[in-house]
C-alpha cells in the first residue's frame, strides 16, 4: 500500500487526539495544473522539496519569537530582511542556485550578462551534437577605457557651440550631452553665454563616430558659385527628420544622434535617401523616449511644441553628431579579429579528429591547449566578449544569482530549511542589545553546524554514480 493509499475526503488520516491532517497535498491538480493540460510548460513539478520564504519567516516568528523565548520581540521586516539576506549567502555556495542562459552569439561577438548574474560557473558552446564543450577565459587581455586623441597625441575633449541669437528659442543652439558631464551646462537655462562649453572628461573612443559639419545656414542652388557649402535640413515636414546634402552611407539605425535643438537621448530610427528636393544625399529619421511617450497618449500632443520634437533649423559652422556609444578599445578590436589555426569545434565523437597530435605538442602552455575558444568578462560594461572561432555558436553561461530575482525564486529547500532559520536567528542576536555573548556564540555555531549539514544534504552524492566514474580512472582524462 502505498503512502497515500487510503487517504481521501471520506476517510481523511487521523493526528494526536483525534485532530485530522490536511496534507495539502492533491494529485490531479499536481499533474494537471490548473488549466487541466499536463506538460504544457506552464506546470511547476518538483515544488514540494522547496519551501516558500514567505513561509520560511512566518515558521521563524512562531517557533522563535515570544515571551519565554531568547527573542521575545522583533519586528516583521527585521525577520525579513535577515531572511532574505540568509537566503542570498546560502545561495552563493550552499543551496543549488546556478541558472542556465542560452544564446548564440552575434556577428558582435559580445553579449550582455544575466539580468540577475551575480558570477559565472561555466560557460560552454554547443556542438552540433548538443554536447557542451567548455571556453576558457581569456586571462591576458580585456577592453580597457580608451580616449580619442588629437593628430599629436593629446586628449581630445570636446568642445560644444553655446551660443542663444534667436528670441523665443533658448534651446535651439545648445547641444545635448555629447562629452559633456553636466546635463545642466549643456540642456536647460541655468547657463546663458556666448562660449563654447568645453568638456571635463575626455572623450571616449567608441565604436562608430559620424561628425557632419554645417558650413551653411540653407541651401545653395547649383550655378550660383557657392555648391561647395554643406547644408543639413532639420524636420522638412516632420520634427523627426532630418536631411543631408552629402551621402552618409556609414549612419545605422540605433546609432545616437547630437547637435543644437536635437532632444537627449534621441536615436537614428531609420536611414535612406533624402527625400527633398533640395537636399539630394542622405535623409534619416530619430526616436527619443519624450516622443514614444506621447504616441502613447489617447490624444497625443500635436501642435507646437511637440514633445521629443527638434527645437528649430539647422544652423551653420555647427556639427551633428552622430555616434554607437558602446565603448571600444584596440585591444578587443585585435582579440575579436584573430583567427585560430584551428578553427574546428565539430567532433562527431566518431573518429580521432581532435587528438591526432597526441603527445606532439610538446612545449605548448596547456591554457591554449584547446580550440573551442575563448572569453572574457567586462564588468565595466556587463559584456561577456567572444573570440572569432564561437561567433554564430550556441553558448550556454552557467551562472549563480541570489534567489531573490523573482517571487517565484524566493522558495528554500526543504534540506536547508534549517539551516535558514540557525542563519536569521544568529543574525537577529548579534544585532541587538544586551544580548549576552555566549549566546551569539551558541547560535553561530548551530549556524555553522546547519549550513555545513544543508551542503551535505543538497551535495547529492551515490554511491552508484562515484563507482561508475571511478570505473574510468585508467583512463586518459581529456577536456
Amino acid at each position: 500500500m502505498g503512502l497515500l493509499d487510503g487517504v481521501s475526503q471520506n476517510n481523511p488520516p487521523l493526528g494526536g487526539a483525534g485532530q485530522l491532517i490536511d496534507l495539502g497535498l492533491d494529485s490531479k491538480i499536481y499533474y494537471e495544473g490548473e488549466d487541466g493540460v499536463q506538460n504544457n510548460g506552464v506546470d511547476n513539478y518538483g515544488n514540494y522539496q522547496f519551501t516558500s520564504l514567505e513561509d520560511i519567516i512566518n515558521s521563524f516568528l512562531v517557533a522563535y519569537v515570544g515571551e519565554e523565548k531568547l527573542i521575545s520581540k522583533v519586528k516583521r521586516t527585521d525577520v525579513a530582511f535577515h531572511a532574505q539576506r540568509s537566503l542570498a549567502e546560502l545561495s552563493f555556495d550552499t543551496l543549488k542556485s546556478t541558472k542556465s542562459y542560452e544564446l548564440e552569439v552575434p556577428p558582435s561577438l559580445a553579449l550582455p550578462l544575466p539580468q540577475d548574474y551575480i558570477h559565472y560557473t561555466c560557460l560552454s558552446l554547443v556542438d552540433n551534437s548538443g554536447i557542451k564543450k567548455r571556453l576558457y577565459p581569456a586571462s591576458k587581455t580585456s577592453n580597457p577605457i580608451a580616449y580619442q586623441q588629437n593628430a599629436n597625441g593629446t586628449l581630445k575633449f570636446e568642445t560644444n557651440t553655446w551660443k542663444n541669437d534667436i528670441a523665443g528659442h533658448p534651446l535651439e543652439d545648445k547641444y545635448i550631452e555629447y562629452g559633456i558631464t553636466r546635463s545642466y551646462d549643456s540642456f536647460g537655462n541655468q547657463i546663458v553665454s556666448d562660449n563654447n562649453f568645453i568638456s571635463k572628461t575626455p572623450l571616449r573612443q567608441y565604436a562608430k563616430e559620424i561628425r557632419v559639419n554645417v558650413t551653411g545656414a540653407a541651401r545653395v542652388m547649383p550655378g550660383n558659385g557657392n555648391t561647395s557649402t554643406n547644408y543639413v535640413a532639420y524636420g522638412p515636414g516632420s520634427g523627426l527628420q532630418i536631411n543631408f546634402q552629402d551621402t552618409h552611407s556609414d549612419i545605422e539605425v540605433g546609432m545616437s544622434v547630437f547637435g543644437p535643438g536635437i532632444p537627449i537621448n534621441s536615436t537614428v530610427a531609420s536611414v535612406g535617401s533624402s527625400t527633398s528636393a533640395n537636399y539630394e544625399g542622405t535623409g534619416i529619421t530619430i526616436t527619443n523616449p519624450e516622443h514614444e511617450a506621447n504616441q502613447l497618449l489617447d490624444s497625443p500632443v500635436i501642435t507646437a511644441p511637440i514633445p521629443g520634437y527638434v527645437e528649430t533649423s539647422m544652423k551653420k559652422n555647427t556639427q551633428i553628431i552622430i555616434v554607437d556609444l558602446n565603448t571600444e578599445s584596440n585591444t578587443w578590436e585585435k582579440y575579436k579579429a584573430h583567427k585560430p589555426v584551428s578553427t574546428s569545434n565539430t567532433d562527431d565523437y566518431e573518429d580521432d579528429t581532435q587528438w591526432q597530435a597526441e603527445g606532439g605538442r610538446y612545449g605548448i602552455d596547456p591554457q591554449h591547449a584547446q580550440d573551442n575558444g575563448s572569453y572574457y568578462i567586462d564588468s565595466n560594461t556587463g559584456l561577456i566578449h567572444f573570440s572569432s572561432v564561437v561567433s554564430g555558436q550556441t553558448i550556454v553561461l552557467d551562472y549563480i544569482s541570489d534567489s531573490l530575482g523573482t517571487e517565484k525564486e524566493m522558495k528554500v529547500h526543504k534540506f536547508a530549511e534549517q539551516a535558514m532559520y540557525m542563519c536569521i536567528a544568529h543574525a537577529i542576536l548579534s544585532t541587538r542589545a544586551n544580548v549576552q555573548e555566549y549566546v551569539v556564540r551558541r547560535f553561530q555555531k548551530s549556524k555553522f553546524a546547519a549550513v555545513r549539514q544543508a551542503k551535505l544534504r543538497l551535495s547529492n552524492l551515490k554511491l552508484e554514480e562515484l563507482t561508475q566514474i571511478l570505473r574510468g580512472k585508467s583512463k586518459q582524462i581529456k577536456h
